[in-house]
């Protein structure tokens, strides 16, 4: 009898746990909203920056890395 209630509160105690890592995700992607928000609303970028991240995106050759030792090998073979 003792094990049937003892399961039962762990049953609760487990749902209770669910649904709070639920309203915890929530809040994380809240939160990660408006911090993005608040720093978006500070900062400005610079048109001439602007103008040169495209000049660089039409004229660069890029690499593409798979994985990032893959380009952790090319930065530390330099």
């Amino acid at each position: 009898m003792m094990e049937l209630e003892e399961r039962g509160m762990m049953r609760q105690v487990l749902e209770d746990v669910k649904s709070l890592k639920g309203r915890v995700e929530g809040l994380e992607g809240m939160l990660e909203t408006l911090v993005e928000m608040h720093t978006d609303a500070f900062y400005e970028v610079k048109e001439e920056y602007l103008e040169k991240l495209e000049e660089i995106r039409k004229e660069g050759d890029f690499e593409t890395f798979s994985n990032i030792e893959d380009l952790r090998k090319l930065v530390e073979e330099d």
